[in-house]
């Protein structure tokens, strides 16, 4: 299929996003180092689209719903010493050490059989010195960034090729969407376009900038963990991006563990059941031990000594065979199962969130709360926030049914959906449960 495009001046509208949307668990892929079948090969990594694909029934079991993918087309090592996305050579074409077209095709089918969507990163200010398109193209660029040469929006031509180029992905090899790279404002008239051009050929998509400016959503929207989820709660707007973690975990740092979660799958899970759209990156849900890639170096242009950027890990998949590791993974997976089988309550959708603080004694952290269909149905959410997974302690919670719309139904069924038992309570008894 191939979208035949007349590029208009820029547009600040916007378009809908997908009803999909709701339902995002965002992954983020570095390539290179997700898998090394081959080690580290050149220092780099020595992942693939292929042995990225063969990790695509772990990520369906786990029940992520899409793939950041922060990497495909040429690049340098122009950042820490690594190749990575973020030294683009050119965003029209695949990097032959990841794989062909083929390769990246089947990766892409094989993901939406698994219900999985796949986001490619854009970096929307450049590329890398030394790129032929500079030279195809001088018109083209104007300034520079990060030490590259900047796109010039200005041009017209430009501004048509940059169009196709995002436009053929989606048409040509079935991709869902895009993470914006420090987009700035004067450019999102042309992912408009490319929205409209897609939806258009039906295939909608997801459009989710890093910082500065939002779309669908942003990337940044909110970053860390919450704690007091329903005290929080906006009805506007309807999706927000919540970024657990990301690549620019350990940003200039030596090398060291710069996963956000620190292993608290408490505190992970509370989040994972509120109204964000969650983001984190590869590794995450095991709390890998960071081994950096051996390339890898501290400062953004290289030296001082080995670095600790997040996104030159090279995960170490034997490490889910050991007890701690492979506890947290249980867990994360656990609560990724019962968020998908209760996404009638369980989404990101804000404007179709019901959510009430829900009191408990004594007073803990994050602050308990509920999600709910008024006069229906309620998921109760209470944690511990503790780091130890062996660690007990005793809530009395006072379960505000009239809040809820369920109050004077006389019996109810209640449900652990974390053990499974199941119980017939009276009224009294849930506006005092233990």
């Amino acid at each position: 299929m191939t979208i035949d495009l007349q590029v208009s001046e820029f547009d600040p509208g916007y378009t809908e996003a997908p009803a999909w949307t709701k339902d995002l668990v965002i992954y983020e892929i570095a390539p290179y180092g997700f898998t090394s079948p081959n080690g580290a090969g050149d220092g780099n990594g020595s992942g693939t689209f292929r042995s990225m694909q063969a990790k695509l029934a772990y990520l369906e079991d786990l029940g992520i719903t899409a793939i950041w993918l922060a990497g495909y087309c040429p690049c340098t090592a122009h950042f820490y010493n690594i190749k990575s996305v973020y030294a683009c050579i050119r965003p029209d074409a695949i990097d032959p050490a990841l794989g062909s077209d083929h390769d990246l095709k089947a990766f892409i089918a094989e993901a939406h059989q698994r219900g999985i969507r796949v986001f490619l990163d854009v970096i929307t200010h450049g590329v890398v010195n030394g790129s032929p398109l500079i030279d195809e193209h001088p018109e083209w660029f104007d300034g520079s960034t990060w030490g590259m040469a900047d796109y010039n929006y200005d041009n017209a031509d430009f501004r048509a090729w940059w169009v196709n180029v995002w436009t053929h992905w989606v048409a040509e090899f079935g991709v869902d969407g895009y993470r914006l790279d420090v987009p700035r404002y004067n450019q999102m008239g042309l992912w408009t376009e490319v929205a409209q051009r897609c939806s258009q050929a039906g295939h909608p998509i997801v459009i989710f900038p890093e910082i500065a400016t939002t779309y669908h959503f942003s990337q940044r929207d909110y970053s860390g963990f919450s704690t007091d989820m329903a005290g929080e709660f906006c009805a506007t707007p309807s999706f927000v991006g919540q970024q657990i973690s990301c690549h620019d975990e350990g940003w200039e740092a030596p090398a060291g563990q710069y996963y956000r979660s620190r292993g608290n799958r408490g505190l992970f899970a509370y989040n994972l059941y509120g109204y964000n759209i969650p983001v984190f990156m590869a590794g995450e849900e095991w709390f890998a031990a960071q081994v950096s890639l051996p390339r890898l170096e501290r400062f953004l242009f290289g030296g001082g000594g080995p670095g600790g950027w997040l996104y030159g890990s090279q995960l170490q998949w034997e490490q889910l065979h050991e007890e701690k590791h492979k506890q947290m993974h249980h867990d994360i997976r656990k609560a990724l199962t019962i968020r998908k089988a209760n996404r009638d309550v369980l989404h990101s959708d804000r404007a179709n969130t019901h959510i009430v603080r829900v009191p408990t004694a004594p007073l803990g952290r994050p602050l308990s709360y509920a999600r709910f269909i008024p006069g229906i149905k309620a998921i109760v959410v209470v944690t511990n926030g503790s780091h130890d997974a062996n660690e007990i302690q005793t809530f009395t919670l006072a379960i505000p049914l009239n809040k809820m719309g369920l109050a004077g139904a006389g019996q109810y069924r209640v449900t652990n959906l974390w053990t499974g038992s199941v119980a017939v309570e009276e009224e009294s008894a849930l506006c005092r449960y233990p």
